[in-house]
């Protein structure tokens, strides 16, 4: 009898780390939209082309359990992508709606070409001039935002040239895509990124770059490269960025020790690799003092 209940315990573990193992590399699919320029005579832009695409995310580069999934009938299977996304970065809920649910989350996919930066405080990340072969690839930018609000997302990727497999190269988000803070609070605005660590990107050093627009304009907030270390002069002596949490976890949230009238708006958090940009928006409010809203409340 012990030798049974033996067995049967060890059957017991084998099918819960197998079932955990899936859960964990798997992800739900996600439904975008492809978007592209059109060519038009004389090499000008005739229009913007979009197309209905599908996304399934797997955690885990060697499972293939979802290469043997049908697409919808309705979706081009040269729109349909098998990403692979070591972080999960996909996998999070605000970006996957309830079963049945009518609301879904917005998505986008664009065609990336990558560049060398001409920001002051990212171009030493090319220094060199030189054109890896990682490069020679054919890349995507992903844009996404969560459902309410709660999450805004986006990456690049990359695939081998001709494949509908890319692979997550590097992915900014934040979870405060719209937050309000009293007068005179200290102000946190979220923004995290991510690098695959097997890219040959990762380790040749990153910058990272806050700006603000309201009504048309704008200003640099903060710039930081973080090949040097090195901080550009922006005239907010206010800003600020935990560098330990940069460099160790890739926490680049904003932090402004006392909310002004002034800081309400729209900041861009943007993360630069060498010759790769992703980047993400927030809405920031600043209410008075007898607001009844509370701290950072969405």
């Amino acid at each position: 009898m012990t030798q049974y209940w033996t067995i049967y315990k060890i059957l017991a573990i084998t099918l819960a780390s197998a079932f955990i193992r899936a859960s964990h590399n798997s992800c739900p699919v996600m439904e975008c939209w492809f978007v592209q320029e059109k060519p038009g005579r004389g090499g000008f832009s005739a229009a913007v082309s979009q197309e209905k695409s599908l996304m399934y995310i797997r955690t885990d580069p060697d499972d293939s359990s979802f290469m043997q999934l049908h697409p919808p009938a309705d979706i081009d299977l040269s729109r349909v992508y098998y990403v692979t996304d070591p972080a999960a970065s996909f996998c999070r809920a605000p970006l996957h709606p309830p079963e049945g649910s009518v609301t879904k989350p917005q998505c986008e996919i664009n065609p990336f070409v990558p560049h060398p930066s001409t920001v002051r405080w990212a171009t030493s990340l090319t220094e060199s001039g030189q054109s890896p072969i990682h490069l020679q690839a054919d890349w995507f930018s992903v844009a996404a935002q969560g459902l309410d609000g709660k999450l805004v997302f986006s990456a690049i990727m990359r695939a081998p040239s001709g494949s509908k497999e890319p692979h997550v190269i590097l992915s900014v988000s934040s979870r405060t895509a719209s937050v309000h803070f009293r007068l005179g609070e200290r102000v946190m605005l979220d923004c995290g990124f991510w690098v695959d660590p097997s890219s040959p990107l990762s380790g040749a050093g990153f910058s990272v770059e806050w700006r603000y627009q309201f009504r048309g304009e704008g200003r640099l907030v903060l710039a930081y490269d973080g090949k040097n270390d090195r901080l550009a002069d922006t005239g907010e002596p206010d800003a600020a960025l935990d560098f330990n949490a940069l460099h160790e976890t890739g926490n680049a949230s904003l932090i402004l020790e006392e909310a002004q009238v002034r800081h309400s708006g729209t900041y861009i958090c943007s993360v630069y690799l060498p010759n790769l940009l992703a980047q993400v928006a927030l809405d920031l409010e600043i209410v008075g003092e007898d607001s009844d809203l509370g701290f950072g409340q969405e």
